[in-house]
């Protein structure tokens, strides 16, 4: 499994689901991950549930963040409180395929 990110934020949105911040790292060599992909939260207190990425979200700031990742959309049936502040995101399975 490869670690992708520690959540640093999380909120519901109303209608589509739980979002995952700061997200996706977009690196040179990071894995270029699309919605579908299977994932692992792992919580402060070791709770594991395997899921997946439902869709990739685009947030605008007004400056360019120092390090750009894009935030994940979780399924509906994972809600933010089921994902405290600190739970690490796992990727399952690898992808060929990385960020140039």
């Amino acid at each position: 499994m490869l670690h992708l990110f520690t959540v640093a934020d999380r909120f519901q949105i109303e209608g589509r689901g739980c979002v995952l911040a700061p997200g996706l790292p977009i690196d040179a060599g990071s894995p270029n991950l699309r919605k579908g992909a299977r994932i692992r939260l792992r919580t402060p207190a070791g709770t594991e549930t395997d899921t997946f990425i439902k869709d990739l979200e685009m947030i605008s700031y007004r400056h360019r963040p120092e390090k750009i990742s894009i935030p994940i959309l979780l399924p509906k049936d994972i809600t933010k409180k089921d994902v405290p502040v600190g739970t690490e995101v796992f990727l399952i399975e690898e992808k060929d395929e990385t960020t140039s």
